[in-house]
């Protein structure tokens, strides 16, 4: 037949296990997890380590290792078993005096009694020293715990390279593989694979048995596989459209029923090497001897008509691949645990520098996305700190300087996109060729890792919280504490909550506790109520004033409610203290009948050290990794291809770079291969229209902006007045980003450029920090900026570090330098007036966007679709980047529909 359907097993990832005879061993050809197994050390006066390994740490479905350890003994001393590039090698001793024993083994699982099994062992270096390597022991059987494959013992000699074979018959279900290798001289031995498989005749060619565990599927005679092939509907702005199959049938032939495990058949027993129709299988379409499509095949259902047995199937591209299995995916399932760093002053000026870089709690693996070569592993320059107005207002000294009350005022952090896009690749079967995002452009691009409202984290490690569940509460004639008896993290060291006292003590110094607070009393006798939190030195000496007064009140039965703040400094004390004027006439309750309010204290301290939770378990960890993608395919207009050379590679680049400069583009007449006399070109359809812009937020500045030019700052509107006819219009999103507005901190600094990111009430009176969109900006400079002017601004004494009258600080912004030149490169969509310098033109739509909007919406370009007449030749050569010449005019193709020895249709676009 000219079609094939060749499939890959689903384990080791297409590496060879043998698809069509049913293999036992776990690891049996890589040793994948060998060195990850558990390692016993025979006692030094064990005259049988293989024996009593097994004994001693009995086997699991998986390898464990065992050697004998006496220099000097009956049995000499060896190493451990191990993998290394692929293969497992034994050792004998260390010396040429004495016996050594050194061997893995493991339990097979699911064997049927009666059965005949065949066991293989590929020696890929033999021994030099006419070392033995030993299947079982003779001991074992004795065990009535342990059967070793069929009661059997068995040597054999290695002094040659190839496979040894021996058959056995199962005598129990489960039964114990050992293998030892014993040598007087010191020598080694390698093992390629191992094998136990049911014991069957040599497959016949029919079915198909590729040499690295590929098997080729029956199908029905005679039949064609259609496909859908596409890279980008050229003619769908908001549309990336994948290759794909539509369903078709598989036969429920022997061999296909031993490719599926026979799933049809719900009375058998799967296990882990059946086939798992939740786990992608790579498969290559062939005709001819040509490869036509390259993917995945997807098992959809089973049918079962009249006794005829189906498998309906159906074929699917990389990138779709790629959907699934990231859009289930959020940033709290990746792990930056390896940027963890003290928060100090310290940390935060050597991120300014990138020569520098923070240091890091503990050191890099050097194949870390975060290790670079010039810092070494314990620094790094993947995550920075510049500038930003969180928070809206801040103080000024009289001279007019900015004053940080703390750290978190300006400084939260932000970690390269580029790292953030490695570390999603890397828990993903896939990799990534692209010179766009290897460009200094997107290398210098950062994403906020903001923790949203107020001046902490929402995160157990800076949290506190507790709740009043059980006893009421009498409230007595004195200023006392009222303590919780449940505590959602009691003592945690980190926030500094004691349960017993109900009492904060501050850790560190300049330490900002939010305390968010609901309490529920009822009056039991007439009297005032009253209630303050109390903050008092190391001493119980009250700091200034020292009393924050929440309520006083008369009222039978209330709630009192609140958020406020206070400054701690080491050793420092705040704790909530309630008083009555009449004794025993109120009571904190539980819980209120009518009010159905528990009562609870709520806390979160500023952070002193950036660890993985303050960056994931907060908003960012709830961003989709498949939108954080998807953003920058919308920002930057990237087309994403299939490596033919490599499936699981994915080709990114922008839109341009494949389908207008591609240098490896190559011209096909087709001229003679179209029906002439159905030629007809029409207009494509197009709308008015197009929107380009990000998302929007509760960002103060943005919002100013839009009330003044009517416009969303960052935006661009396509539209061409041109073509009267036209209606109708569409968004380009940068979904899950926002725009940031930059401009100077006040109107008298025109130097202090920085993003702005904060919120506002209802009459812009006040402003704070809030649960911001992600923000994506560039890196301005390797180096901080140093004002020229007299400008300073005032950084506190904080975890550690000093106060400090700052004249520099890390610049970012949406534009590629500040302050902006028209000559730069501008993270918003369109030309807009800036505060921050000159309006680049090199912006999001005229590099990446226009190009493609100037083919699509040319008088010239139209839209045909023709039936051509190709063969898999022409499929296995055709790139979608490629011309194709119809009597002398040059179409790009959108789309084929292609049928195995029929004529395909085919989309063109002409380009004007």
């Amino acid at each position: 037949m000219s079609v094939q359907l060749v499939i890959y097993p689903q384990n080791y990832e297409g590496v060879y296990t043998n698809a069509i005879l049913r293999e036992y061993v776990a690891d049996g050809v890589i040793f994948a997890i060998l060195n990850q197994s558990s390692g016993y050390d025979a006692p030094t006066t064990s005259a049988d380590p293989a024996y009593d390994a097994v004994v001693n740490s009995l086997p699991i479905p998986s390898w464990k290792r065992f050697r004998s350890t006496n220099p000097s003994g009956a049995y000499g001393l060896v190493d451990m078993p191990e993998q290394i590039n692929g293969q497992l090698i034994l050792d004998s001793s260390n010396t040429t005096t004495y016996n050594s024993s050194s061997g893995v083994y493991q339990e097979i699982q699911n064997l049927n009694v009666g059965v005949q099994y065949t066991l293989n062992v590929t020696i890929t270096q033999a021994s030099t020293n006419s070392g033995h390597l030993i299947l079982g022991n003779p001991l074992l059987p004795t065990l009535a715990s342990i059967n070793t494959l069929g009661n059997l013992t068995h040597t054999w000699t290695t002094a040659a390279t190839g496979i040894v074979t021996i058959d056995f018959t199962a005598n129990n279900s489960t039964e114990l593989l050992l293998l030892e290798y014993r040598n007087y001289n010191g020598d080694t031995i390698k093992i390629g694979s191992v094998s136990v498989v049911d014991k069957s005749a040599t497959p016949s060619t029919i079915y198909g048995e590729l040499s690295d565990g590929q098997v080729i599927c029956d199908l029905y005679e005679d039949e064609d596989i259609p496909l859908s092939l596409s890279i980008d509907d050229f003619k769908n702005v908001a549309e990336k459209v994948q290759s794909y199959s539509k369903d078709f049938n598989l036969p429920a032939t022997k061999r296909n029923n031993k490719i599926f495990t026979h799933l049809f058949d719900v009375t058998r027993i799967q296990d882990a090497f059946s086939f798992n129709p939740y786990v992608k299988t790579q498969c290559i379409l062939k005709q001819n001897g040509y490869d036509i499509f390259q993917g995945y095949l997807r098992l959809i259902d089973i049918s079962n008509q009249d006794g005829q047995i189906n498998y309906n199937v159906n074929l699917y591209s990389e990138p779709l691949v790629l959907v699934e299995v990231l859009q289930n995916r959020k940033f709290r399932d990746l792990d930056f645990s390896e940027l963890q760093h003290d928060y100090n002053k310290t940390n935060i000026k050597a991120s300014w520098y990138d020569s520098t870089g923070i240091t890091l709690t503990n050191p890099l693996s050097t194949d870390s996305f975060a290790y670079n070569a010039t810092l070494g592993v314990n620094k790094t320059n993947v995550l920075k700190y510049p500038f930003v107005n969180w928070k809206g207002d801040y103080g000024i000294d009289v001279d007019g300087n900015i004053i940080l009350d703390t750290f978190e005022d300006a400084f939260r952090p932000f970690i390269s996109c580029k790292y953030i896009l490695d570390k999603i690749f890397a828990d993903t079967n896939f990799t990534y060729t692209s010179n766009f995002f290897n460009t200094s452009l997107f290398k210098n691009t950062f994403m906020d890792f903001n923790w949203g409202a107020g001046n902490s984290p929402s995160d157990k490690e800076h949290t506190g919280a507790s709740d009043l569940i059980s006893a009421d509460v009498i409230v007595t004639t004195s200023y006392a504490p009222i303590v919780f008896d449940s505590d959602s993290y009691t003592n945690n060291a980190a926030f500094g909550y004691n349960s017993t006292t109900a009492i904060f003590t501050a850790v560190s110094d300049n330490a900002v506790y939010t305390i968010d607070y609901k309490y529920t009393f009822i009056l039991l006798a007439a009297g005032t109520i009253s209630g303050r939190y109390a903050h008092r030195d190391s001493s119980g000496n009250l700091v200034g004033s020292g009393l924050i007064n929440i309520f006083s009140a008369t009222n039978s039965s209330y709630i009192y409610s609140g958020t406020f703040t206070e400054i701690l400094n080491t050793g420092d004390t705040l704790g909530l203290e309630v008083k009555t004027s009449t004794s025993n006439s109120y009571k904190a309750l539980k819980f209120d009948a009518i009010q159905g309010d528990k009562t609870f204290t709520n806390g979160s301290i500023s952070i002193n050290a950036m660890v993985n939770s303050v960056l994931l378990n907060t908003q960012r960890g709830d961003l989709g990794q498949w939108e954080f993608f998807k953003g920058f395919v919308n920002m930057f207009n990237l087309v994403i291809l299939q490596d033919k050379n490599n499936p699981n590679n994915l080709v990114i680049e922008p839109y341009t770079d494949i389908f207008i400069s591609n240098t490896d583009s190559k011209s096909y007449d087709w001229t003679e291969r179209v029906d002439a006399t159905q030629i007809k070109l029409t207009p494509l359809e197009l709308v008015k229209t197009t929107n380009f812009k990000y998302e929007e937020d509760e960002a103060y500045p943005n919002n100013y902006y839009k009330s003044i030019v009517n416009r969303e700052y960052g935006s661009y509107v396509f539209s061409n007045p041109d073509m009267t006819l036209l209606t109708g219009e569409e968004d380009v999103m940068a979904t899950p980003f926002s725009a940031t507005v930059v401009k100077p901190m006040a109107d008298y600094l025109p130097q202090f450029l920085v993003p702005v990111v904060y919120s506002s009430n209802d009459d812009a009176t006040e402003f704070e920090s809030f649960n911001n969109n992600p923000r994506i900006l560039f890196k301005v400079s390797a180096i901080p900026f140093t004002f020229t002017d007299s400008t300073t601004y005032y950084i506190p004494a904080q975890n550690g570090t000093t106060s400090e009258n700052a004249t520099e600080y890390l610049r970012f912004s949406h534009t590629s330098s500040l302050p902006s030149t028209t000559n730069d490169d501008d993270l918003n969509y369109g030309e807009i007036q800036l505060m921050c310098g000159a309006t680049p033109v090199n912006n999001l739509y005229n590099i990446y966007w226009s190009p493609y909007y100037n083919e699509l919406y040319n008088i010239d370009t139209r839209y045909m679709t023709l039936k051509v007449n190709l063969n898999a030749s022409d499929i296995n050569q055709f790139n979608f980047y490629d011309k194709v010449i119809i009597k002398n005019k040059e179409y790009r193709v959108n789309k084929i529909d292609y049928k195995p020895n029929d004529l395909s249709t085919v989309e063109f676009i002409l380009i004007g």
